[in-house]
C-alpha cells in the first residue's frame, strides 16, 4: 500500500522536474498576484506548498539582482536606430505649436506638420553625427587612407535640399540653438566631429554622463582654440 502511494504521490508531482522551474516560478508568481489568474489544478497545487514564500522569492529573481535593471530603452537614440518617431514626433510638434501661437497669427495644420518633419529630419541629422561623425574627422595628415564616403551625413540624405538651406529649423536648444539653418548646424558639427579632432561617446550607456559631454562639445560658442604656445 505504501508502494502505491509513493507511486501515486511521483504521478502527481513528476511536471517538478529542473527543467519545469522557471515555468513552475512564473506561475506561482502570477498565482501570488492574482490567485485566479491561474488554473484551479495549478491553485490547488499552490495553496498545498508549505515553502510558498521561498518560491515566491525565487519567481522575483535572485536577491542580488537589480530593481531598475535592465534599464528601458526609449528617447532619440532608439528612435533614430529602429525608425519609430511617433512619439518624438507629437513632442516636437507640440512644442512647434506653441512657439509658433506666442508669434501671433494662425498656425495652420500644414505649417506644424512641415516644421514637426524638419525639426525630426535635423535631429537625425545630428544624431548620424553624433555616432558617426568621427569616422570622418581629418586624423590622417599624410592621406594615407582613402576619403570616406559622405553620404551618412549629407543633409540629402534626410530629405533637405538647398531650396531649405535658408530656412530656420527648430531644434529644441539642441547644439545649444533653439532654431538654426542647415548651414548653421553643419558649421557646428563638422567643427565638432569632422575636424583634427575625434569625439565617440554615443556608446556610453549612462544618460548624465553622455548630456555631460555634449553639453561641453556641442554649441556655437564650444570651439576649443590653442595659443601658439
Amino acid at each position: 500500500m505504501a508502494r502505491q502511494d509513493s507511486n501515486a504521490a511521483l504521478a502527481a508531482t513528476s511536471f517538478l522536474y529542473g527543467a519545469n522551474a522557471p515555468f513552475i516560478e512564473e506561475m506561482h508568481a502570477r498565482y501570488s498576484r492574482d490567485p485566479n489568474a491561474v488554473d484551479a489544478d495549478w491553485r490547488a497545487f499552490f495553496e498545498g506548498l508549505k515553502e510558498a514564500p521561498g518560491i515566491a522569492a525565487e519567481g522575483r529573481g535572485p536577491s542580488w539582482q537589480r530593481a531598475d535593471w535592465p534599464p528601458v530603452m526609449n528617447g532619440e537614440l532608439v528612435s533614430a536606430l529602429d525608425g519609430n518617431w511617433p512619439a518624438a514626433e507629437a513632442a516636437i510638434g507640440a512644442k512647434i505649436r506653441k512657439g509658433l501661437a506666442t508669434r501671433g497669427g494662425e498656425v495652420t495644420d500644414g505649417q506644424v506638420q512641415r516644421a514637426t518633419r524638419d525639426s525630426v529630419r535635423a535631429i537625425m541629422m545630428i544624431r548620424a553625427y553624433r555616432m558617426r561623425g568621427h569616422f570622418h574627422a581629418n586624423l590622417d595628415p599624410l592621406n594615407l587612407e582613402p576619403v570616406r564616403d559622405e553620404h551618412e551625413l549629407d543633409p540629402a540624405s534626410y530629405g533637405f535640399t538647398e531650396a531649405d538651406y535658408g530656412r530656420k529649423i527648430y531644434i529644441d536648444h539642441v547644439l545649444g540653438l533653439e532654431f538654426a539653418t542647415i548651414p548653421e548646424m553643419l558649421g557646428i558639427l563638422r567643427r565638432t566631429y569632422c575636424s583634427t579632432l575625434g569625439v565617440a561617446f554615443m556608446h556610453i550607456s549612462d544618460p548624465a554622463a553622455k548630456a555631460w559631454i555634449q553639453e561641453r562639445i556641442e554649441g556655437p560658442d564650444k570651439c576649443i582654440a590653442f595659443t601658439p604656445e
